[in-house]
């Protein structure tokens, strides 16, 4: 059932066919700006599931893909790209409306999509999988075989895009599953691939797509024919994930978030640190999994420090998705925005101080402000939050800001804050995380050649173009064995 139609059509894409999913969750998506209903949650049937299980295993088992060049994966990448390009404006309006982010920042997003698909073309053509080595052995890089890609709601056309670009370069058929909580998104993305698949005359199962909650995931997951999985979502629904997959040792990729350790130093300057922080957590709404977290202070440094994140957040403007002046946006959905306030609730009961300066419009929509906690101890801190809440906490010395930084149990990335770039550095490199920037919270990475494991808790695998295409391929080594050899 629908309310109204401000959202593109919940369709699968199953061997080329474009179906409705068979199943109602008995969710809705909503409005960020007003808590309207849109659009009932849909999910696929498991016999849906298994259509799509069975044309990928059959396309990976023919060979007819992996037969054809690396040339015509490229020209299928680079006219994705083009696809994609012709949607972005269409791509930011639907993911914006199910994730909560400014349209102006939407826009941003999705107009980075079509090089996520020349850059992994480019990678291929860098690599393109196949060796000849000195001995006469050939050395082969190949899809694992089929493929399942699942997305997360805060970044669900990026993640969607970039894990299937690299999949479909390396040779496998994909299929995608958004959250259930943004499949808006992801499905103009989805015509797009498949428009390109048809033009270039490629087999209809390379890419296909299926929506569902975690039961679905748990389907793709758990079947034996899938041989390869990219994850990138909560810690929970990574390990329900990786039990799922465990039976079959198939290759998996988890992202699962984080509590990023911050560490300011006490020759830090405070103005700089403040923005800095602010800046970074309030990213995305602060739904980004390498927000800053937990933030860790010299006691002489904790009050101006506060005071100066307040002060910020006081000219934060949180407001409609649409509207130009808007810097922050609502949070993605209601139960989103129950697990802030459940989050604050909590902190507060242990003892905490929670303080926001941000002011909150009169709207009936998911606005959450971003707000500080301070006065307790880590040990009530260590899980993510994943939204617009920062907690701060004294630490007399650097030994014991890197103590309880490294305690978090989880490693994305690490911030540290210091005048002296060099302490900073030396520092930064004894956090457990896998990219540790110093004064400074970008949403960019360090390096355009930039990778970093996911350490602790935050998941299996690594961030990075060249690792991405890689995690996708298992290699084979062919030859003539020498004769006559001892053993």
């Amino acid at each position: 059932m629908t309310t109204s139609c401000s959202l593109v059509p919940q369709n699968n894409t199953i061997d080329g066919n474009v179906e409705p999913p068979a199943v109602e969750l008995g969710e809705f998506l909503t409005d960020p700006d007003t808590g309207e209903k849109l659009q009932a949650q849909l999910s696929s049937s498991a016999d849906q599931v298994e259509r799509a299980i069975t044309a990928a295993t059959e396309l990976h088992r023919s060979g007819v893909w992996t037969r054809r060049s690396v040339a015509d994966r490229v020209l299928l990448l680079e006219r994705t790209a083009e696809l994609v390009e012709e949607r972005t404006t269409a791509i930011a309006r639907e993911d914006s409306k199910n994730n909560g982010l400014p349209l102006s920042i939407s826009t941003l997003f999705a107009g980075g999509l079509p090089d996520l698909f020349r850059s992994a073309a480019k990678h291929l053509e860098d690599s393109s999988g196949f060796e000849q080595l000195a001995s006469g052995a050939q050395l082969h890089r190949l899809a694992w075989g089929p493929t399942a890609v699942i997305a997360p709601w805060n970044a669900p056309s990026f993640i969607t895009a970039k894990k299937t670009a690299f999949a479909l370069a390396a040779g496998a058929p994909v299929i995608a599953k958004p959250s259930n909580w943004a499949p808006s998104g992801p499905n103009v993305l989805a015509e797009a691939i498949s428009r390109a698949i048809a033009e270039l005359d490629a087999p209809k199962a390379l890419f296909q797509l299926v929506h569902g909650g975690g039961d679905v995931g748990h389907l793709l997951a758990a079947d034996r024919r899938i041989r390869a999985l990219a994850f990138t979502g909560g810690r929970a629904s990574g390990s329900s994930i990786a039990a799922a997959a465990s039976a079959d040792f198939k290759a998996l990729q988890l992202e699962l978030g984080s509590n990023n350790p911050v560490i300011v130093r006490a020759d830090a300057d405070i103005d700089l640190t403040a923005t800095a922080l602010v800046g970074g957590f309030n990213k995305l709404n602060g739904q980004w999994c390498e927000s800053p977290g937990s933030v860790f202070v010299p006691p002489h440094l904790h009050d101006r420090l506060v005071d100066a994140i307040l002060d910020r957040t006081a000219e934060i403007v949180l407001g409609r998705t649409g509207d130009d002046n808007t810097t922050m946006g609502p949070q993605a959905n209601e139960p989103q925005l129950q697990r802030m306030r459940a989050t604050v609730d909590f902190l507060h009961g242990v003892g905490g101080t929670a303080v926001s300066s941000t002011p909150v419009p009169d709207l009936s929509g998911w606005f959450f402000p971003p707000t500080v906690v301070h006065g307790i101890s880590s040990e009530h801190t260590k899980s993510e939050t994943f939204g617009p809440i920062l907690t701060v906490h004294r630490a007399s010395t650097d030994e014991q800001a890197l103590l309880e930084a490294n305690a978090l149990d989880t490693g994305l990335a690490g911030y540290v804050f210091s005048a002296d770039v060099d302490a900073a550095r030396e520092l930064a490199t004894r956090i457990e995380c896998g990219e540790n920037k110093i004064n400074s919270t970008s949403l960019l990475d360090l390096d355009d050649h930039s990778t970093q494991s996911f350490w602790g808790g935050s998941g299996i695998g690594a961030h990075g173009d060249k690792e991405l295409l890689d995690f996708f391929r298992g290699s084979r080594i062919v030859g003539v064995d020498a004769p006559g050899l001892p053993l």
